[in-house]
């Protein structure tokens, strides 16, 4: 299953690469994936391929996720979208 979280941040590549600090969240998450973009105004995104969805969710509200995030340096606007819909046109 596919899930993504957008956010703002104080900075894109300080966030790219303390986001590939998070490995082992990650792999608790059972995530085999990550997609990362962004665009003007230090909007990111992450798109996360899950085996567990229920697993990534209760690690995602964690503190420890908390703390990653704030590490990333998130300022806000973090929104979670869970991707059940696939259409093939």
């Amino acid at each position: 299953m596919l899930i993504a979280v957008r956010a703002e941040v104080e900075d894109v590549e300080h966030w790219r690469t303390q986001f590939k600090s998070h490995s082992d969240l990650f792999l608790a998450q059972k995530i085999s994936a990550a997609y990362m973009g962004s665009s003007e105004g230090n909007k990111v995104i992450a798109v996360f391929d899950t085996s567990d969805p229920e697993e990534f969710m209760r690690i995602f509200n964690d503190p420890a996720t908390a703390e990653a995030m704030s590490n990333d340096r998130i300022t806000g606007g973090v929104e979670l979208f869970v991707l059940d819909e696939t259409f093939q046109p």
